[in-house]
This record gives structure tokens, sequence and C-alpha cells, in this order.
């Protein structure tokens, strides 16, 4: 009795998993149709095939204007001002003077000096009388001429102070802003002012590295001012340095560019662009590109067995930006179909929607 018992309740627990598992089968069941009436995954993108196109190699280099003729003007000795020439930002002509000042004591030695020149001179003719006429001796000539030449150094020395006291233009350009007054004091080396020199020219100097290839003197580059590219000139390279600099592996090059609309200034920065031989270069939209940490990526589109497009991702090697697009270096070879915008919302294998362009092999959608 004890075992119809416990057979009876073997069974119904027997029944009730079963039942239950059943229950649940039917709801896995359920649970995967469910999820299979969803639709794959997948994004829509805009997409284009892959050009090659010629472009001439250029380097956009930073450059500096130069004007031909540049000095600073400064002072050689330390004293009062008793003349200004000059107002602030003057055109100025050569050897005009531009400073003036105090040399009085120098003034007053210096007719000291003529006069102990005057002497000197009397003096030494009057021993050369004397030693033709064998009533000296030469020590005495000798004694004498010396201190001639000594009066006569002083006399050049105090007018060559003089002289450097009095500041002029060496040649003609305009001056720059300091503003003096008459009776302020300058030091030794104080700046008077930076000159620079009337010209209808502009040189710019610029630096390619030692591995690009390097112009030729002759060879013409293109000028643009930062921050003012629609306006482009043109300039003549007329010098290179003839080493490479220990630091920056850079060679220095000259170009002149014709100035006579004042469209430079001296020490404005530049964009100075070097161009050269012709070659062909992969390019592709800048949207195209995506980047992450393991470098920089494009999506190439091709069809699975379903004939539907699946994203596919190729690493690049970018080299310049040219306006909307970027150069490929490495990594797609031209005629490969890939997605532009909206390519950021792809990963590998996942279906992509897209109008395939009628030229595109495989293409048709």
């Amino acid at each position: 009795m004890n075992i119809t018992r416990w057979l009876i309740s073997i069974a119904l627990i027997f029944v009730v998993i079963a039942s239950l598992g059943f229950v649940k089968f039917q709801q896995i069941q359920a649970a995967i149709a469910f999820g299979e009436s969803f639709p794959e995954p997948s994004g829509s993108v805009k997409s284009t095939v892959v050009e090659t196109v010629e472009l001439a190699n250029s380097y956009d280099v930073i450059g500096e204007a130069k004007a031909p003729k540049s000095l600073t003007l400064t002072t050689e000795y330390a004293g009062p001002i008793t003349y200004v020439g000059f107002a602030p930002g003057d055109n100025v002509k050569a050897d005009q003077v531009l400073l003036r000042q105090d040399s009085s004591l120098e003034q007053a030695n210096l007719k000291a000096a003529h006069a102990r020149l005057k002497l000197a001179k009397a003096q030494y003719k009057r021993q050369a009388t004397l030693l033709s006429q064998k009533r000296t001796s030469q020590n005495d000539v000798d004694m004498a001429e010396a201190e001639m030449l000594i009066a006569s150094a002083e006399v050049e020395n105090l007018s060559s102070v003089i002289q450097k006291k009095t500041i002029k233009a060496p040649f003609s350009g305009v001056v720059g802003l300091e503003d003096y007054q008459v009776g302020q004091m300058l030091d030794v080396n104080s700046v008077i002012t930076q000159l620079v020199g009337d010209s209808n020219i502009i040189w710019i100097d610029f630096a390619l590295p030692q591995t690009a290839k390097q112009p030729a003197i002759g060879n013409r580059v293109l000028v643009t001012v930062i921050g003012q590219s629609e306006e482009t000139y043109s300039a003549e390279i007329i010098a290179r340095n003839p080493q490479v600099d220990s630091a920056s592996r850079q060679i220095t090059y000259r170009a002149s560019l014709d100035n006579t609309n004042n469209v430079l200034s001296p020490n404005q920065m530049v964009t100075v662009i070097v161009s050269g031989a012709s070659s062909h270069h992969v390019l592709v939209p800048t949207n195209a590109i995506y980047r992450d940490h393991t470098g920089n990526y494009v999506y190439e589109l091709k069809r699975d067995d379903n004939n539907d497009w699946r994203a596919n991702p190729v690493k690049v090697t970018v080299g310049e930006r040219i306006k909307d697009n970027q150069v490929i270096l490495q990594g797609l070879t031209g005629g490969e179909f890939i997605a532009t915008e909206g390519a950021f919302k792809l990963s590998e294998g996942l279906l992509v929607y897209t109008q395939a362009p009628n030229s595109f092999n495989g293409a048709g959608e």
C-alpha cells in the first residue's frame, strides 16, 4: 500500500515537472519568435567611390616678412639731448640728423687739442730744422714728432666723439614711434629708433625640412597673409642658406616679393606655399574618416551572400587635408566603395543601407 502511494506521488511530481517544462519551452519559443520578428540592426549612410586625383606636392610653411634695409639706431655715449630732428613715424632722408646729444665739453676739449696740435707741429718743425743744422739730436726730433702725433690722435678722438653724438639716418626710410624731448638724458646703448628703409620689395624668409624636395633659386612660391588667405602673392626665391640648421634640420630660403603697395609689413607672419612635382593621390571626404585610440579608419562597403551591403573597417594613414577632403597615404588604392556621411554609426559587419552609384561594380539596390 505504501509503495503504491509512493509511485502515485512520483508520477504526480513527474507530471507537474513535465508540465512546467513544456510551459517554459513554449515561453522560450515565443520569445525567440518575438525576437526574430524584429529587423536586423542596420545603419543608413551616404557613400561614394574612392577617387585618385593628380595633385601638386606642396608644403605650407610659416614664413616671416623682412625689410631689405632695417636698422636699430642706438647711442654710443651717455648725455642729454640738445636736438631732436624727427617725429614718431616720420619719413626721413639719408644723412638727416635725427638726434644730437650735448657735446659742449668735447667741443671745448677739441679747441684745446687743436691748440696743442698746432704747438706740437711747430716744435717738430723747429726740431727738424735744428737737426738739419746739426744743432740738436735725433732723439729730440723723435720726441717732438711723437708729441705731434699724440696731439693729432687726440683731435681725431674728440672729433669722433662729437660726430657720434650726432645721430644721422644712414639711409632713407621710416622711423619708429619713439618720442624724445630736448633735455632728456640718454644712457650708453639707448635705443633711439628702428629705421626701416624705403623699398618696393620685401623679403620672405621661410624654412623647409631637409627631407622635402628642395626648390631651386629662381623658383616662385605663393605667399598668403595669416588670417587673410583670400589674398595670394607671388614671390621669387633669391637665396638659400648653404647649411642645414643643426637644431631643426631645416634649410632656410629667402624670397623676394613686390611690395609696391605695402601689402606686407616687416616681421609680419605669412604662409608660404612651395609647390613640387605632381603625383596621383587617393582622396576621400573628411567625414568618411573616423578615429579611435588605434588609428584612423574608413568603412568599406561590400556585398554579402544575400547581396546586402556590410560595413568593413579599413585602417588608413592620412596625409594633408585639402578643403573638405583628406589625402590617404596608405590603406586605400582607389575604386573602393566607402561610407561617408553617417559613417560614425557603423560597426564591423553591420547591415548598411545606401545608394550605390550605377558606375560601381556590384552595385544595384
